[in-house]
């Protein structure tokens, strides 16, 4: 859940949609799964997995970290349906 984080707003550049894209996600069902009711799991260098359903169902496991300077804006690393197991993380 955002709110955690105290996430804002999410930072897209060329490199991430592009990146993201080759996963079929669009930047809209990243940032609805970001904002959803999620799990989130620190991962490694300061960074955390987000693992939460888009309005359609979709659940998507999303890799942010902290844009340096910028407080309540994160980058997205990465963005794909989530495994099996990353879909049991979340409360049913």
């Amino acid at each position: 859940m955002a709110d955690y984080l105290g996430i804002k707003a999410l930072f897209w550049d060329a490199w991430n949609r592009e990146h993201i894209g080759k996963h079929d996600v669009t930047t809209e069902e990243a940032e609805e799964a970001v904002f959803s009711e999620a799990v989130v799991t620190p991962t490694y260098k300061d960074r955390f997995q987000i693992i939460g359903p888009t309005l359609s169902g979709r659940v998507l496991s999303v890799i942010v970290g902290q844009v340096p300077g910028e407080p309540g804006r994160y980058y997205v690393f990465s963005a794909l349906p989530a495994s099996r197991e990353e879909r049991r993380k979340l409360p049913h």
